[in-house]
């Protein structure tokens, strides 16, 4: 399809953000865009307002890039200016996308990163803020973007040719086609024989699924599932962050078109297991979940929450079940349908960056030789 708005009248500006009251007077802008916009939930005001916020409490400078046609603005981004060091020899300036570059910042994870474009000409509003970022933040020696498709990585790098890719990372991620009828067609024959046997024992135990989209069972549910999780990944749950709980309980302020959904397996005593995800348009975007580990091997609690999660999916005429980033055998036993995504590093041609870029190819060949 043509794009329908011409590169030359797109005027692109940036704005320094610095304090959440001016963070609020974005909400209206932000929100009237997106719902214009062909973009994942990780781009609406509910996301991008709850990072902001965290980011602007942990005493970081926003920078707007606002892109506008005839006086409608047509494209948004927000971006974070900070330095690494790298080697000792190499410092550099570094420009985020929805990010930090802090770890412990950035655990929330976003994926499908990109401006947030009007869906008549993303590809041209998207090459009009690039071509602006790079040449107003003169100052910046390293760009960031991801986690995004592929797709929208590579365009990045034709937009900005004479730039240096310092690393493209990889990796697959699974998005599950949901059956209008209920009777979802998972991809691996030994899953779907699990589930089936684990639903009936779960049922023989008195265990009951339930789902809501209410706020209130959210909050709820971020607190029933947060030792579950840590117990489950240890040091490495974004739960043992305060920054990344802090960010989880932002989602419940900031409001827009958006759902929070929040998923559980339980009796009148325990609960079992938990599933945090999220409702744009006609996807489910599963985020996280964590689950006891039953002493019957044959109940795979964990499988059947995913499972019931599709099936009530299903039932609201949701159309996918996205699964995200994260080549995982779990996610591969429901679908093979697979989508790649990308983390690009591009960095601004000068004698630093070069020099690195020679002293890299140097130790990957020595290391290629070993």
């Amino acid at each position: 399809m043509s794009e329908t708005i011409p590169s030359s009248e797109i005027i692109v500006k940036s704005l320094i953000v610095n304090s959440t009251a001016q963070l609020l007077l974005l909400e209206n802008k932000w929100i009237t865009l997106f719902n214009r916009a062909d973009s994942s939930f990780f781009l609406s005001w509910r996301w991008i307002a709850s990072f902001a916020h965290n980011a602007l409490d942990s005493g970081y400078t926003l920078y707007l890039t606002e892109a506008a046609h005839c006086d409608e603005t047509v494209g948004l981004g927000l971006f974070v200016k900070t330095q690494e060091t790298r080697n000792i020899l190499f410092r550099y300036t570094q420009l985020y996308l929805h990010k930090t570059g802090d770890d412990a910042l950035d655990k929330s994870w976003i994926e499908y990163n990109d401006f947030v474009l009007d869906a008549r000409a993303p590809k041209t509003i998207r090459a009009a803020m690039w071509s602006f970022v790079v040449t107003h933040f003169s100052d910046v020696d390293e760009f960031i973007l991801g986690v995004s498709e592929k797709g929208v990585c590579d365009e990045t790098s034709a937009i900005i040719k004479r730039f240096l890719v310092r690393d493209y990372l990889h990796s697959n991620g699974y998005k599950l086609p949901i059956s209008a009828d209920g009777d979802t067609k998972y991809k691996s024959a030994q899953a779907r024989s699990q589930i089936r046997r684990s639903n009936k024992l779960i049922e023989q135990m008195g265990l009951t699924f339930t789902v809501s989209r209410d706020i209130n069972d959210y909050s709820s549910a971020l607190t029933k599932l947060q030792p579950m999780h840590e117990n489950t990944w240890q040091g490495e749950s974004g739960f043992c962050t305060g920054t990344f709980v802090k960010h989880m309980k932002l989602l419940a302020k900031y409001n827009d078109n958006t759902a929070l959904i929040s998923a559980e397996l339980s009796d009148a005593n325990n609960v079992v297991a938990v599933l945090i995800g999220f409702v744009h348009k006609d996807t489910f975007y599963y985020y996280l979940s964590a689950n006891e580990t039953s002493t019957n091997n044959k109940i795979k609690y964990g499988l059947s929450l995913h499972h019931f999660v599709i099936h009530w999916c299903s039932q609201q005429g949701l159309k996918y079940y996205d699964f995200l980033a994260g080549d995982y055998r779990y996610k591969r036993s429901f679908t093979d349908n697979t989508l790649q995504f990308s983390y690009l590093f591009f960095q601004r041609p000068s004698l630093k960056t070069k020099l690195e870029h020679w002293l890299r190819g140097i130790k990957k060949r020595l290391l290629s030789k070993e």
